[in-house]
């Protein structure tokens, strides 16, 4: 089970009818409400929104009713008393659109946050797998630390078969959460008492070379920049050269590239080894097999020709995450089913299964319209 973690989260001190600040934060952050539209919804000022998240003050009974409906969160769900990953102590690295605010990026991180906690949840009752990450020697090249992490893996020298699940199965969490929470963030990864979590979207999982590639990709940020606070194109660039030398090693490309560039038959490697044609095609330039001249007009060909649905993720087994589903299932035969996990996190239970990602067991009601 992980341990107490400085800033990141308190441990019971009391019952849970003391309010606590933060708690509104994540829960406005996750729906990306300003203090101004809370304020205006629940009858109170701006500014003694603030003050409830500041600590400066509390909020009635009768408000905090009001807040937890606007919220879509119980009442309890303020209280202290359970582990808490606070969002403005929790250091991520996204791969963001250019047009992510600075709300967009702590709406996905109070997502992530919860996700953690469902996870700190399970492990009072499930066996997790223990983080498995190599240590990295002074001064490790992206690619140095790609051939570190097979190794230590123990992977083949061929494809990367299943990348979810080996992450998963080496103590990663990875989730994918709708576009609603992370709309402007493409995916991200942060570490949280010790336990990494990568977050994807469906803009990424949709298609399965674009969901394999940002989870190398994320993986790269754990390994290479879990110490560091810096952002930027050159950190982006890094994580991109290690999932690149994670997912498509150069000796193994040196022997599995064509001589020229023939888009047929890189998309036939692209199948095996589970990248896309257009990073087949980078590595060609990388490794002196065509001209950056030549690859632009083959990214145009590519870009006209690509069915993002041509490839989807469900021909590729063990690309969709399943250890939180997997956990919770396995607490349930133990009495520990989604109700309690639900009690334990102060969320309703349809909550508790969105956030394992579980579709909404209720049979869908379907209208269909009746002629003009």
């Amino acid at each position: 089970m992980p341990e107490d973690g400085p800033d990141l989260f308190e441990l019971p001190v009391g019952g849970s009818g003391r309010f606590e600040p933060a708690r509104l934060t994540q829960a406005r952050a996750r729906l990306g409400v300003s203090k101004t539209d809370l304020a205006g919804e629940v009858g109170v000022s701006a500014a003694a929104i603030g003050q409830y998240e500041a600590g400066v003050n509390s909020p009635r009974p009768e408000v905090l009713d009001r807040l937890a409906a606007a919220l879509n969160v119980r009442p309890e769900f303020f209280g202290v008393g359970r582990p808490l990953a606070r969002i403005d102590t929790v250091n991520a690295h996204f791969r963001s659109l250019r047009s992510a605010r600075v709300s967009d990026r702590q709406k996905a991180l109070a997502t992530a946050s919860l996700v953690w906690e469902l996870t700190f949840t399970l492990e009072r009752y499930v066996k997790l797998p223990e983080v498995d990450l190599p240590v990295l020697p002074a001064g490790a090249t992206p690619p140095e630390t790609a051939a570190v992490l097979r190794r230590h893996w123990e992977l083949p020298d061929g494809p990367v078969r299943h990348l979810v699940a080996t992450a998963e199965s080496r103590g990663i969490v990875v989730a994918v959460r709708p576009l609603r929470e992370i709309e402007a963030v493409d995916a991200f990864s942060v570490v949280i008492v010790d336990r990494p979590v990568i977050i994807t979207s469906p803009r990424r999982s949709e298609n399965v070379f674009r969901h394999r590639f940002s989870t190398a990709h994320e993986i790269g940020h754990l390994l290479l920049h879990s110490d560091s606070s810096e952002h930027g194109a050159a950190v982006e660039k890094e994580a991109d050269e290690f999932a690149a030398a994670f997912l498509t090693p150069a000796a193994a490309m040196d022997a599995a590239l064509p001589q020229r560039l023939d888009l047929a038959a890189l998309d036939r490697l692209g199948r095996t080894w589970g990248v896309s044609p257009m990073s087949l095609v980078r590595r060609m330039v990388e490794r002196g097999r065509t001209t950056e001249s030549s690859a632009r007009r083959a990214y145009q060909r590519l870009a006209m020709t690509e069915d993002p649905l041509a490839d989807p993720t469900s021909a590729y087994p063990g690309e969709m995450p399943s250890l939180l589903r997997k956990a919770a299932d396995l607490a349930g035969d133990y009495g520990a089913g989604v109700p309690v996990l639900a009690e334990a996190l102060r969320l309703n239970t349809a909550q508790v299964r969105d956030l394992l990602g579980d579709a909404d067991p209720r049979p869908v009601l379907r209208l269909v319209g009746g002629e003009n």
